[in-house]
């Protein structure tokens, strides 16, 4: 029944539009005398536009439970439909009231519906349409590069993602249960309290290896229970790497691989499929129109690109005929959406011509494991929907053929857990969506709190508040800047902070596991400052109040051309405050800004000294920054340094840039930027 209901949606959304719509044109019609009698009628119908708004978001509610979306569009999308039911019901209310001063809002509510309806109108195109899929251009790159696993570096690129996932969040600088340091390759060598952990060549006498075997229930176990587990493959890669001498740099293929790891590291080779364009004629608006005609949806990718998306979803006349009527322009098509129509075995082979397929939802259709064989042979397909099929584990085989698949979904499927199991860990570079129907609305991956306040630096004190809109989510805390765990402050309620503090939080929700942690630097007002130099000026573009800007206590925004940071391009920054006088202190804090499709990057590192006389320094503090691997928008940071309480007068900070973009930025290794802006001294 709730499937019946469900897709009702795409009918009764339509209702609510054309109601409202029609509320306005003749609210706008009925202040000329022509059409001022049906003034009367338009109560009437914002009643039904309020009726038939519930129902659409009811319908709509229910919908999504049926398949995969963009959690992040249909969130804007329900929000969006909420609000603009409520302006439809306040509209109404007030075309009914006889107190003039409410009376006066009755339009601008209107007005403000109209935009709303709009609004949710527009997330909702996306949703079915996808307007932003594939939007930046295409390289013309007609090869499909395999890497070659046995040119990685065992550690690096094998070992350490593996540890970083399973065992970093307890054996880190800032948090060393049992003494242990596993994040780094020194703290790996030196091992814990009991001593090393790792003995090179010996998996028998490697403790690390001997916790991973004990039972789950046994407190040496390792990583603990309620903790997420190494798979038996990722064990015998560590097993492996160990028994080969645990080295550190050497890559795979300097190795010795019985035939068991040789088989389980080719799964570690990633596969980079671009299309080749060139040749390609751009579909035509004849064309599209001619297909518009026959019922066939085909939209291009973006202005002048000769790639084309296809939506035939919910046709319950599909057919091979409609299908091969695509051929003229089968290379031009990377997208074909088929979800709940009529689909089935003999259909499918049609689409095994497609062969610059790059997405392909198939959810709710008649395909089984026999059609999904037709079109293994799809060299580009990375996104497969097979949600609501009676694919079988012998899809599987056909599955592991596609090497450039990056996503598959395979919720309510005949396949059992087992065997998706034992299938995501032999490809473990595959995202495999399985058994989600929890998280439709919520989060197929736990995400971690928000931490909120009003401000992140304060006089006296901050009230603190966490939150995650999903049910029955604890959530653990610290505020020494270390990571928690389950043992950590359980948040039951917001709470006062008194002094400077890195708070970092955690989710956890039974049957789901931990969060990744978020964090936040709330930073007490500090000693004011008298005076400051700076050893070198900034960018001419980018110098705000030059070093004044340091300790206004005026903070940046997330645009780096808000006149509030200091930016220095290829260059570190060294800046010198001065208290006045000998002040006690006992942290300092830098704050930074990271946006890396402008170039802009975090520090790579911090140091900040100490000197009474302004020639003399020593060094306090200094910390390590990771540099990102990958691109971030936009960010925000604070990095606290904390040291031994001392009487100072002046304080000098450095701030190392990483100075070039990384080897993956799409300009590598040209110069970067680092952006600064408050140094509070507390």
């Amino acid at each position: 029944m709730a499937e019946f209901i469900g897709r009702l949606h795409p009918l009764i959304v339509h209702l609510p539009i054309g109601i409202i719509v029609l509320a306005f044109l003749m609210e706008l019609a009925s202040r000329s005398n022509k059409w001022k009698n049906i003034k009367n009628a338009i109560p009437f119908v914002l009643q039904m536009a309020v009726i038939f708004s519930i129902l659409a978001w009811a319908t709509g509610w229910i919908l999504p439970k049926e398949g995969q979306f963009e959690e992040n569009l249909i969130g804007q999308h329900f929000w969006f439909a909420v609000a603009m039911t409520v302006a439809t019901l306040i509209t109404y209310l007030l075309s009914q009231t006889k107190i003039k001063k409410l009376r006066n809002y009755y339009f601008p509510s209107f007005c403000l519906t109209m935009i709303l309806l709009t609004l949710t109108g527009h997330f909702g195109g996306s949703l079915t349409h996808g307007e932003n899929y594939l939007s930046k251009p295409i390289e013309e790159k007609s090869k499909i590069q395999i890497t070659d696993v046995d040119s990685l570096v065992a550690y690096k690129q094998i070992i350490k993602p593996i540890l970083k996932q399973k065992c970093f969040s307890c054996h880190n600088e800032g948090k060393k249960k049992g003494g242990l340091v596993m994040s780094s390759i020194d703290g790996l060598k030196l091992g814990g309290d009991e001593g090393p952990i790792i003995v090179p060549g010996n998996v028998n006498s490697s403790s690390m290896v001997q916790r991973l075997h004990l039972p789950i229930e046994n407190d040496g176990h390792m990583p603990p229970s309620g903790k997420r587990q190494l798979s038996n493959n990722e064990i015998k890669l560590v097993e492996w790497w160990i028994d080969q001498g645990a080295d550190y740099n050497k890559r795979v293929g300097d190795l010795k691989k019985n035939e068991e790891i040789s088989e389980i590291l080719k799964a570690y080779e990633q596969v980079d499929s671009h299309i080749n364009t060139r040749g390609l004629k751009i579909v035509g608006q004849d064309q599209l129109n001619k297909y518009s005609n026959q019922g066939l949806k085909v939209y291009p990718i973006s202005k002048d690109n000769p790639l084309v998306k296809v939506n035939l979803s919910r046709d319950t006349t599909l057919s091979a005929k409609k299908l091969k009527s695509l051929k003229h322009i089968a290379d031009n098509i990377v997208e074909l959406d088929l979800s709940f129509t009529n689909l089935d075995d003999k259909m499918i082979a049609q689409i095994s011509r497609f062969k610059n397929l790059k997405k392909l939802k198939i959810q709710q259709t008649n395909i089984s494991s026999k059609g999904i064989k037709a079109i293994e042979g799809l060299d580009f397909l990375e996104y497969l929907n097979l949600y609501g099929t009676t694919i079988d584990s012998k899809a599987l085989a056909s599955i592991k053929k596609m090497k450039s698949l990056k996503s598959l979904f395979l919720w309510q499927t005949n396949l059992k857990t087992e065997e998706v199991k034992k299938f995501a860990e032999a490809h473990p570079l595959l995202n495999i969506n399985f058994e989600i129907e929890e998280s439709i609305f919520g989060d197929a991956k736990l995400k971690p709190p928000l931490i909120t306040t009003e401000t992140d630096i304060f006089e006296d004190s901050i009230r603190v508040a966490m939150g995650i809109n999903f049910k029955a989510v604890k959530i653990y805390y610290t505020t020494d800047g270390t990571l928690p765990d389950s043992t950590s402050n359980l948040y039951t309620k917001p709470f006062l902070l008194e002094k400077t503090a890195a708070i970092k939080a955690i989710c956890l929700k039974e049957g789901w596991g931990q969060s990744d942690h978020s964090e936040k630097v709330l930073i007490k007002a500090g000693h004011k400052i008298v005076s400051g130099k700076l050893t070198q000026a900034p960018n001419k573009k980018y110098k705000a109040k030059g070093v004044k800007s340091l300790y206004d206590f005026e903070k940046g925004s997330t645009s780096f051309v808000d006149g509030k940071w200091l930016g220095y391009e290829g260059k570190n920054m060294i800046a010198t405050l001065d208290l006045g006088i000998a002040k006690k202190i006992k942290n300092v804090v830098v704050g930074a800004l990271e946006d890396t499709g402008s170039y802009i990057f975090f520090p790579k590192a911090i140091e900040v000294s100490t000197s009474n006389d302004g020639h003399n320094f020593n060094v306090k503090k200094r910390i390590d920054i990771p540099i990102s691997d990958g691109p971030n928008p936009s960010e925000l940071k604070s990095f606290l340094l904390e040291f031994e309480e001392h009487s100072v007068r002046y304080v000098k900070t450095i701030v190392f840039g990483t100075l070039k973009n990384p080897a993956w930025h799409a300009a590598p290794g040209a110069k970067n930027w680092i952006f600064v802006d408050e140094i509070l001294v507390n």
